[in-house]
């Protein structure tokens, strides 16, 4: 009974990683098998944990050590599975094998410990030094794992800065979610590593179940957004390069981005740009992308994106989601559209988020558009 939220937590971890791994909600399948092994990870090592609490095995055995090396695995395993979330075409490389050096450099000196024959029962100081090498090993995991998920972070980050160069619907291909795993992972990390310091769960029952049922939210959580996530439609390889450009050009110091069209195109295209947004009105298309505004001007991508950086001092999802709040705003403003409800105007314009919605608009005018809705009533 004391260990019914472990065994909840081991349960649920199976589950999913099963759900992840029969590809329920369709998406990349190298990212299904790369976050299915990062679920099963967790599941094991949960279900290593419970044979050493309940005693289940008078005396730690070779599948405890072998079940063990999974500690070294989950860390990287969840990195790669960032990874192609990120770059679903991400091709392995060579170097990408030293990821689970340490881990297979723990299974050949098990494998090689069986070898060795042990004539005599253990004594106290062989137990006592075991338990030491358990504790550094285990200290070792949650050092290990701490900048995996830093990297992780970082890497998710810059995905999601980049999205804002070249397209307007972010929701749809929104990561933050996953931010939110890896810093649910650092949290656990981290009762991980004060129980191993301090013996926590061992002289605290009731630490022990309080971090069980954090544990146990945290697979919930993963599992929620896991199985909701929507595949992320992939570009086309000339689109891939394009970005790649872009995306080195405006991380790059702004002195020495290069110059794609003189000074006086600039001023044409810039023109004939806001000519297009104001009588075609493109940024209507929820699915506006960078590529397809590009298309309509006749002028490359790379072209676009520096006409938008440099004429606007913008980037490519501000610029379109200036031109949506003006026609919001007009809308609110017509009587003609009262009978249109605010998420109605929101998705009219082109926004398929009510979020981003009220938060572009209030960044934009400073007031929400329900305020800004009842100013103007009161104004006529």
């Amino acid at each position: 009974m004391d260990q019914l939220i472990s065994y909840f937590v081991a349960g649920t971890a199976l589950l999913l990683a099963f759900l992840i791994f029969a590809n329920i909600n369709p998406v990349s399948t190298r990212v299904n098998k790369w976050f299915g092994c990062f679920i099963l990870c967790i599941f094991l090592i949960q279900f290593n944990d419970l044979l050493e609490k309940t005693e289940f095995m008078k005396t730690r055995m070779f599948i405890n050590d072998f079940l063990g090396i999974t500690d070294f695995i989950v860390a990287p395993v969840f990195y790669f599975s960032v990874i192609y979330f990120i770059q679903p075409d991400k091709k392995w490389r060579r170097k990408d094998n030293f990821h689970f050096g340490f881990a297979f450099l723990m299974l050949v000196l098990l494998l090689l410990s069986l070898l060795i024959e042990v004539k005599h029962p253990p004594t106290a100081a062989d137990k006592k030094n075991t338990a030491i090498i358990l504790t550094v090993f285990n200290l070792f995991f949650c050092v290990q794992v701490i900048p995996y998920c830093i990297s992780a972070y970082r890497k998710i980050a810059a995905y999601q800065k980049n999205l804002f160069l070249y397209t307007s619907n972010t929701a749809t291909i929104n990561l933050k979610w996953l931010q939110k795993v890896v810093i649910c992972i650092l949290i656990i990390t981290g009762l991980w590593l004060i129980d191993n310091v301090f013996k926590l769960a061992k002289n605290n029952p009731l630490f022990d179940h309080i971090a069980s049922l954090i544990y146990l939210i945290g697979i919930f959580y993963i599992a929620y957004y896991s199985l909701k996530q929507k595949e992320i439609s992939e570009l086309n390889q000339q689109e891939k390069k394009e970005i790649d450009v872009i995306i080195k050009e405006n991380s790059g110091v702004e002195s020495n981005q290069k110059k794609r069209i003189s000074d006086i195109d600039l001023q044409e295209t810039k023109s004939v740009l806001m000519d297009v947004m104001i009588n075609k009105r493109p940024f209507l298309d929820p699915e506006l992308s960078l590529f397809k505004l590009a298309s309509q001007l006749d002028i490359s991508s790379h072209q676009l994106s520096y006409v938008i950086n440099k004429g606007f001092n913008e980037n490519f999802y501000q610029f379109v989601n200036r031109y949506r709040i003006e026609e919001a705003k007009k809308m609110i403003q017509d009587p003609n559209m009262q009978h249109l409800s605010i998420i109605g105007i929101a998705f009219e314009v082109g926004f398929n988020s009510k979020t981003v919605f009220n938060t572009t608009f209030k960044k934009s005018t400073g007031l929400t558009p329900s305020e800004f809705k009842k100013v103007n009533l009161v104004l006529a």
